[in-house]
């Protein structure tokens, strides 16, 4: 199973992760981006992704997630795979 968050990962999702064993997958960040790329969180879902967690507000800029695009990815995966 799949849990995808980015580098500010709440302690919460890793204590999650931990204890339910779950395999973390992070949306790694890049130099002058410090939040989550939607489109690359949706390349990284597959079949036993159970949960994709944007976070709102970095700790290091706060800048925001785009969470509707990445629920609007995310519907349109859906759609496609049926």
């Amino acid at each position: 199973m799949g849990a995808y968050f980015d580098m500010c990962v709440q302690v919460c999702l890793e204590k999650f992760t931990r204890y339910f064993e779950v395999e973390p997958k992070e949306v790694k960040l890049r130099d002058g981006y410090y939040v989550m790329d939607p489109q690359k969180a949706v390349k990284m879902v597959d079949e036993n992704t159970i949960c994709v967690a944007a976070i709102l507000g970095s700790t290091l800029n706060g800048e925001f997630e785009d969470v509707k695009l990445l629920n609007d990815l995310l519907t349109a995966k859906k759609k496609q795979t049926g």
